[in-house]
């Protein structure tokens, strides 16, 4: 049940607070959607790209590479840190030209307008490089690149005021990123490929040396081996390489000069040196052209025609010598296989043969030699052929699997998301205000707040007053007569009960039997001050106490308007200086509900009504009622509007102070009261009642009302 008694009090706090709230919510809403109205939308496309770690050696296309997941997670991030390096975005600013975008690229700083305007000279223009590390820094505030998850796909985002332009600038940075990665491939196996190259020189020559060493040996001791061995094998051996060797080199110079005189041109040196039969026929054939053309007249037809079929001859016999020279390099690559095939069989049969150890050892090491050598070479050589290979043959290890497309819908600003927080946050900052107000700004909301505040006992809670039939007929003052068993009448029985306490404490201590003046005041107009007031007096009035209410608010009187007795200006004439009777009671007025007197108040003008509450005239009324009454209740002015109420309070002996639920200021409250309790005398009493309080639907003050409502008579 507390719980609910809670929660239905912070829903009337925000009912109670309700256009403070809306005031805010609209406000915010308002600016919100003015600034999102203002600003440049912006709009952002992504580029998905795939880093694929799997075997991208397509010579050896079947190798797989087993990669840990700790590793591939690394792989990976390094990646996305490759992307988000200098070295890709400098390389799109330049294939973009980005240097002359409006957006990106060199564009007037902050002040040059104003520096324009006023005419100053402009400071030194900025360098090349500062110019593109602007650049540079505006496109790496564009662009955001994140990994999806713990996939191996990376996400590149690029937000731009266009959206073609961010796309595109998107699908360059992938497409950037994955040529650099490639040429970064490539570079390095042309890298290993110059190395090797290097090597392969070496190992070429050291091979020449060791073949030359071991043919120099062999050439030296040839004849000693042959007579050592005694073996015909090797003598046979020996004249057939010498043979091939004779041809070889028979060959070797014939297509020497056949090649020089090809790059020469000389046809005649070709003919010369080529005996083929198609050649030999050309030959003819041009000799023939010639007389021919010998004979012809120059400049004729006949001589146009002889001399295009001899330059048709000449090429056909350079293609002929061209083929002829092919020919002749085969055969010299021939006689060169050969040749190592008989020194091969050559060693082998020296190895082979009844030689001194000595000799064979020789043999022996410088045969592992050149067999060492030329499998160097050929290593070498194999893998620069594969490297060749391999740097036409690179593959990215990323590829791009998703194409950034032109956004059609802007990131940046989201309205439905911003005007959506910012009601959410107006919201939260409305309630914020709302409980700010009501507890420490605004008014009173409960019994305990206001002794908090106040450091002033509270006397009773009076309940708000629904807007009824009845209550249209009649004031509400009128239901401690009408309605005595109400909760409203309850709650001023209350407050009764402190006053007939205080009258009995000042009897006890100065054993005087004089009236009790009860002044009733608030902090503003319209707190329910004056029917508090008549409220009470009734009650005392029907306790069978004789009471007296004196209506001292002379510029706004409400008492004639609330009895419905037609007031009488008596109090204002002897304020003004008419003579003072010796009793009072006469020229009071009887309420028609109950025994109560009354002493109206009417509106003056031509006088500050501070001036007549102020002087003797007003203390001798109030002792002459002192003698005749029990109790005298003061309804005066609000101690907010004006200083009435101040000059009254030292003649009362208990100040009601009526603060209207959630309505008067606290600090204004605070500071009437600590001005009653200033003028006031060190004997006088104060109380407040908190007037108005709102009824929470259902409850345990339904319960009590609902009690009293059926005790009532009918």
């Amino acid at each position: 049940m507390e719980q609910e008694i809670d929660l239905k009090s912070i829903i009337g706090l925000f009912r109670r607070q309700l256009w403070l709230m809306v005031s805010i919510v609209v406000t915010i809403v308002l600016l919100t959607a003015g600034v999102l109205y203002t600003l440049t939308p912006e709009y952002t496309a992504t580029n998905k790209v795939l880093v694929d770690l799997s075997n991208k050696d397509l010579l050896q296309p079947d190798d797989r590479m087993n990669v840990s997941v700790s590793d591939a997670n690394a792989r990976v991030e390094s990646e996305v840190s490759i992307l988000r390096s200098d070295n890709i975005y400098l390389e799109v600013i330049r294939r973009e030209n980005l240097l002359a975008d409006p957006e990106f690229g060199i564009r007037p700083g902050r002040f040059d307008w104003i520096r324009s305007y006023l005419n100053v000279v402009p400071v030194a223009a900025p360098s090349g490089e500062m110019l593109l590390g602007q650049a540079l820094a505006r496109l790496q505030s564009a662009v955001t690149v994140r990994r999806q998850g713990l996939t191996y796909i990376i996400e590149i985002s690029v937000t731009s005021k266009t959206p073609a332009k961010a796309a595109k600038l998107a699908n360059s940075i992938a497409s950037t990123y994955i040529d650099l990665q490639l040429q970064s491939k490539v570079s390095r196996t042309v890298a290993s490929r110059n190395i090797i190259e290097s090597q392969i020189s070496q190992a070429n020559n050291a091979l020449i040396e060791s073949e030359r060493g071991f043919d120099r040996y062999l050439s030296e001791n040839l004849d000693r081996i042959e007579e050592q061995s005694a073996s015909p094998r090797i003598a046979q051996l020996r004249s057939e390489f010498e043979r091939i060797r004779t041809e070889r080199e028979r060959v070797s110079g014939l297509a020497q000069v056949v090649e020089l005189s090809l790059n020469a041109g000389d046809i005649s040196a070709l003919t010369a040196n080529l005996q083929a039969d198609a050649i030999r026929q050309l030959q003819q054939r041009q000799e023939e052209v010639n007389a021919a053309l010998a004979l012809a007249t120059e400049g004729s037809e006949r001589a146009i025609n002889l001399r295009s079929e001899l330059e048709q001859i000449q090429a056909q016999i350079v293609d002929e010598a061209g083929r002829e020279l092919t020919k002749l390099q085969q055969e010299v690559a021939s006689y060169e296989d050969r040749g190592n095939t008989v020194r091969a069989e050559m060693r082998t049969a020296m190895l082979n043969s009844n030689l001194p150890p000595e000799v064979l050892t020789e043999i022996y090491s410088l045969q592992q030699s050149s067999e060492i050598a030329r499998s160097q070479y050929q290593s070498l050589l194999q893998r620069l052929r594969e490297l060749d290979v391999q740097a036409q043959l690179q593959v990215a290890d990323a590829r791009v699997v998703n194409q950034a497309s032109i956004p059609t819908q802007a990131s940046f600003p989201n309205k439905r998301l911003m005007l959506a927080l910012a009601g959410v946050f107006a919201l939260c900052l409305g309630g914020a205000a709302a409980i700010l107000r009501e507890l420490f700004i605004g008014g009173f909301t409960s019994e305990d707040q206001v002794e908090q505040v106040l450091r002033t006992p509270l006397a009773t809670t009076v309940p708000r007053q629904s807007g009824s039939t009845n209550l249209v007929k009649i004031g509400v003052a009128d239901l401690v007569v009408s309605a005595p068993l109400s909760v409203f009448a309850e709650s001023i029985r209350r407050l009764r009960v402190l006053v007939e306490r205080r009258k009995v404490d000042m009897a006890t201590v100065a054993e005087d039997k004089a009236g009790l003046v009860i002044m009733v005041t608030s902090t503003e107009p319209n707190e329910g001050k004056s029917t508090t007031a008549l409220a009470l007096a009734r009650t005392l009035a029907r306790s069978g106490r004789k009471t007296l209410i004196i209506d001292c608010d002379l510029r706004k009187p409400s008492l004639s308007k609330l009895t419905g007795v037609t007031a009488t200006p008596w109090l204002s004439e002897v304020l003004r200086g008419q003579d003072l009777p010796p009793s009072v009671s006469k020229h009071a007025m009887i309420d028609p509900m109950s025994d109560l007197s009354m002493i109206f108040g009417s509106r003056v003008s031509d006088i500050a009504t501070d001036d007549l509450l102020m002087g003797d005239r007003f203390n001798q009324i109030l002792r002459t009622a002192k003698r005749h009454f029990d109790y005298i209740v003061i309804d005066t002015p609000p101690v907010g509007a004006v200083v009435d109420a101040l000059y009254l309070a030292r003649f009362a002996d208990m100040i009601v102070f009526v603060l209207k639920w959630a309505s008067t200021p606290q600090s204004m409250a605070k500071k009437a009261l600590m001005a009653l309790k200033q003028q006031s005398g060190p004997q006088t009493q104060h109380v407040i009642v908190l007037n108005q309080k709102e009824k929470p639907p259902g409850g345990k003050y339904s319960a009590y009302a609902a009690y009293y409502g059926q005790s009532e008579p009918s």
